[in-house]
């Protein structure tokens, strides 16, 4: 049973099929019916282009008034022949004659006759696909560029007219859209990351200029799916006329954003609701219980930047206040004073990084001037880092600067590394995107600047439920799954405690999630280079930021009373306020 489970997992990810579940498919079909339907001569042509079982064409057959049922044809395309079976059961309520099922890749049959894409199975025929759809209703598969290969993500760029790291769905939405008429409606279950990555930028274009956006389901932490995807739901109308080109978007767009509510809030506003579809149903903003989970709702109208680049905005008209003020009270940005880098990535950590070095035989144990002491979430802490004991982690760094300029170490001068790294060859040597950049077998991938790392910097974690800052003037190295921050040639060092304040307050918290709406399940956020690097600063020679350095050295470089500690945190708080002029933060900033 194991192995058949693991199998099914395996099969998941490769192909990114995970069914949507009913209640989800039943509110997608009713917002789809709750506007006016295109039709042609008659009939409503509702397209599934990867139907699985068949439950989102059903739902929405089974909502639509009988009226519209007999206009009703439904066409399911499916690569994989048993969920097909399925479907064609689930879908046997509709007429025979107002049925076409067809086995195929769809992003084959969409693709022009020169760019086919044969991705899990060949197709077998394009019946139900010569005339474009009135309705799309789907939940294309998740599938990230790590696991579709880089020939296949090209190959999808450049059939589709996506840019940036190549998901499968993003190909779905650019081949539905080109399927459906104009005027006809999208309605499709999505990952989230579109709405605010950078790899998601070509896709946010392409929906701004093909669509009038109608509505956006955040879904967020709600965890709906087997899948670890945080799901979005995107309700459109195809334009159509001379116009249908342009960037314009109704005010009337709006979005509802859903996500597990971490923090405490007064227990008798919390209202209850039987699932998160009912919450979704009737939306109000607010926080919600559904059995032992709490939710809080937000609810407003969908604000577009002026720049693909930026993420969509979806806050309320509370929150939205808060963040201009906020904002028109900044003086700059980190990226104005500091760098912020990602840290090292060797691809083969097991190899290069290890607590254990001391334990080798002396004849393969790397020479001691080029083991470094490297930090990592596992060390990660607001202030000063968690440092472990003498036989911490520490990283055979390959790489050095000579001449002004870095480059892979000569292994013939370290004779016991060489032997270590010899003995894993070929692990190494098997890392084709290295050989392919004509980069020696032993190197790092991602070494970043070894000029840098005696610079003093900031250390914070990819990932984490609450801001991490950490002071490192060490020198030590940092691993890939954090980032680091340096400032630029010039800039006084101050600077750096000021943007360490800052970042570990629950205000630039707040202001990081509202900004860049990028959280996981939990409550955990993403500290990505491009959200960090746009928090906001005050005049560093403001009183409030001279006082706020002042705090961050002494959280930073001295061991206090928890009493002492505390007191000075909520100083920080304080001074971060009056820094921004802006009002404390709550969990749901609603009207």
């Amino acid at each position: 049973m194991q192995a058949l489970a693991k199998c099914a997992v395996a099969q998941r990810k490769a192909t990114g099929a995970h069914f949507t579940p009913p209640d989800l498919a039943a509110l997608l079909g009713r917002r789809l019916l709750a506007q006016d339907l295109a039709e042609e001569n008659g009939e409503v042509r509702v397209l599934d282009p990867s139907c699985g079982d068949g439950q989102l064409l059903k739902a929405l057959y089974d909502a639509s008034p009988s009226s519209l049922r007999a206009k009703i044809q439904l066409i399911g395309v499916e690569s994989d022949a048993l969920s097909l079976e399925r479907a064609r059961d689930v879908l046997s309520v509709a007429r025979d004659d107002r049925l076409v099922l067809v086995q195929g890749d769809f992003l084959s049959l969409a693709a022009s006759p020169q760019g086919e894409l044969p991705l899990f199975a060949p197709s077998s025929g394009t019946c139900g696909l010569r005339d474009p759809a009135h309705v799309i209703i789907a939940n294309p598969p998740y599938v990230r560029t790590q696991i579709l290969g880089s020939d296949q993500s090209q190959r999808l760029a450049a059939t589709f007219g996506l840019a940036g790291r190549i998901d499968l769905y993003h190909a779905f939405l650019v081949a539905m859209t080109r399927q459906l008429v104009p005027g006809g409606l999208l309605g499709v279950i999505t990952s989230n990351r579109f709405l605010t990555t950078r790899g998601g930028q070509s896709v946010r274009d392409f929906l701004r200029r093909e669509f009038e956006i109608i509505e956006i389901l955040d879904l967020g932490d709600t965890k709906l799916f087997e899948a670890a995807v945080l799901p979005a739901v995107f309700i459109g109308r195809r334009r159509k006329g001379p116009h249908r080109h342009s960037v314009a978007t109704p005010p009337v767009a709006k979005f509802v954003r859903i996500y597990e509510q971490c923090e405490q809030s007064d227990s008798l506003s919390i209202k209850q609701a039987r699932s998160v579809c009912e919450l979704l149903d009737v939306p109000k903003a607010g926080p919600y219980t559904v059995g032992s989970r709490r939710f809080t709702v937000a609810t407003g109208e969908l604000c577009l930047p002026s720049r693909a680049s930026e993420p969509w905005s979806m806050l309320t008209e509370g929150e939205q206040k808060w963040m201009t003020r906020l904002t028109s009270n900044s003086q700059h940005r980190v990226s104005q004073f500091a760098k912020v880098r990602v840290g090292v990535k060797s691809t083969a950590d097991e190899v290069f990084i290890r607590a254990d070095w001391h334990m080798l035989p002396e004849d393969i144990r790397p020479e001691s001037e080029i083991l470094f002491p490297i930090l990592s979430h596992r060390e990660a802490a607001p202030w000063r880092p968690l440092l472990p004991d003498k036989h911490a982690r520490r990283i055979l760094y390959t790489h050095e600067v000579k001449h002004g300029k870095r480059r892979c170490i000569d292994i013939s001068r370290f004779p016991r590394a060489a032997a270590y790294l010899e003995s894993h060859k070929n692990r190494l040597a098997r890392r084709q995107y290295v050989a392919e950049a004509n980069r020696l077998w032993y190197e790092i991938w991602v070494p970043q600047d070894p000029r840098a790392w005696n610079l003093p910097k900031i250390v914070f974690p990819d990932i984490s439920a609450e801001p991490r800052f950490f002071f490192d003037g060490e020198g030590r190295l940092v691993d890939g799954d954090c980032y680091w921050i340096t400032l630029r040639e010039g800039v006084h060092e101050d600077v750096l405690f000021l943007i360490m304040a800052l970042a570990n307050s629950h205000l630039m918290a707040r202001y990081h999630d509202l900004a860049f709406q990028n959280k996981l399940y939990s409550g955990r956020r993403r500290y990505f280079t491009q959200f960090v690097e746009k928090y906001p600063l005050p005049d560093p020679a403001s009183n409030e930021a001279r006082r706020l350095v002042l705090s961050a050295k002494e959280l930073a470089f001295n061991v206090l009373p928890t009493e002492q500690g505390n007191k000075i945190l909520s100083e920080i708080e304080q001074l971060a306020l009056a820094a921004f002029r802006v009002e404390p933060v709550t969990v749901a900033m609603q009207d």
